[in-house]
């Protein structure tokens, strides 16, 4: 909403439910989400109204945040603005390779450059896996654009693009570039119901810097979201990835998150997410929580 070791920390650095990041995945069976990011389509009443008449959707925090979710908001960040989101994840993988690992702090920093247009960029995080010894190491850089193509009375859509650069340690990162593409969307049922949807292209590098690979693979995901009394939201999301690694099938999973909006510029979240079925004889399934807080307007 998952380089995202990913698919795919408490920390606020400088990663609500309108939509949530992915983070890259890795070759490994056993991601961790980050990213992952994350969807609320139903966002609170603005006070303003475009020139064509129709109330500007993007105005709430719970429209602009993309985490805790797969899927990517629609929205895009306003100019000038500042958004920052953050988070912690603890994935615990059973079965083969049993064990478990930590992810922090999933920073996410999004500033408004423009009209529907935000620069994205993703600083290192750290990630510890449980293995003897202890594996310790920086993730991948990202960085990216998002455009905010429009919005009727009912939907709203747009279009991302990241570029992970190979930045981190060799044991926690994807050992190459990769690149991901993808087309979002929210659609409000009532005032208080929606649907939030994004497919991606996701081409990643995998291996070892002796022996590199690369993947690709298609990721979509489909969630709903409901708002709830005293500022609450809840979100029930399924993603895939058609590629989970080079030779590898694809995996399905679902998370669940509730937010909880303190004041108009601060979102709170916790998380869990369960990957379906087994694969290469594995079982992840992880919890987490975050925060994401709007400096500007």
């Amino acid at each position: 909403m998952p380089s995202r070791r990913q698919y795919a920390g408490v920390a606020l650095v400088a990663v609500s439910i309108a939509c949530g990041v992915p983070r890259f995945a890795r070759a490994d069976p056993a991601p961790v989400s980050a990213s992952p990011a994350p969807v609320h389509a139903v966002p609170s009443p603005p006070p303003a109204a475009s020139p064509a008449g129709l109330a500007d959707p993007c105005l709430a925090l719970s429209s602009l945040v993309s985490r805790p979710t797969t899927a990517t908001s629609a929205c895009a960040v306003k100019r000038g603005d500042l958004l920052i989101e953050t988070g912690y994840t603890n994935q615990t993988t059973s079965g083969a390779g049993a064990g478990s690992s930590v992810l922090y702090p999933q920073a996410n920093l999004r500033v408004g450059v423009g009209r529907n247009l935000e620069f994205d960029f993703d600083p290192p995080s750290i990630e510890r896996i449980s293995a003897s010894p202890t594996i310790s190491g920086a993730t991948d850089t990202s960085f990216g654009a998002k455009y905010e193509i429009g919005y009727t009375s009912r939907l709203l859509y747009g279009v991302n693009a990241l570029f992970t650069a190979n930045t981190g340690n060799a044991a926690t990162s994807s050992n190459g570039d990769g690149i991901l593409a993808n087309a979002n969307a929210a659609l409000t049922l009532s005032p208080a119901v929606g649907l939030f949807a994004t497919v991606g292209y996701n081409a990643q590098s995998a291996g070892t810097p002796v022996a590199p690979a690369r993947y690709h693979g298609i990721d979509p995901s489909l969630g709903a979201s409901v708002s709830l009394p005293s500022n609450f939201s809840f979100a029930l999301e399924g993603f895939g990835q058609t590629s989970t690694g080079p030779g590898l099938g694809g995996r399905y999973a679902f998370d669940t998150a509730v937010e909880y909006d303190a004041g108009s510029r601060l979102q709170l979240d916790i998380n869990y997410y369960d990957y379906l079925g087994i694969q290469n004889g594995a079982h992840p399934h992880s919890v987490g929580f975050g925060a994401s807080y709007l400096i500007g307007s």
